[in-house]
């Protein structure tokens, strides 16, 4: 009997531990991961999307990992003329597009 109760509380004290872990907040209150440290993009420099490599993409704002693959898959099948072009081609939400315009050269 004892060791069925100890048995038990062990296991209601590690399935609380496991799903506390997971649904914790950090300390800044978040529950995501911060994303790696990134430096900012100066206003003056531009980035050229049909020539930069990944290390400058990944300096403007929103971009995922997900967009910077498909901004470089993109411009390997065929380079982005302009705005309208890289627009045109839906390679990264809309969103992202007006955060990084101003930022980006062809």
């Amino acid at each position: 009997m004892f060791t069925r109760f100890v048995c038990i509380c062990l296991s209601v004290c590690i399935i609380g531990a496991t799903a506390l872990a997971q649904t914790s907040p950090s300390i800044t209150g978040s529950t995501r991961q911060a994303p790696a440290a990134r430096e900012p993009v100066g206003r003056t420099e531009k980035i050229n999307l049909n020539t930069a490599p990944v290390s400058e993409l990944v300096k403007l704002p929103h971009l995922s990992v997900r967009a910077v693959t498909a901004i470089t898959e993109a411009r390997t099948k065929s380079k982005f003329k302009d705005w309208n072009d890289f627009v045109g081609r839906r390679v990264v939400p809309r969103f992202v597009r007006s955060e990084i315009k101003d930022l980006v050269t062809f």
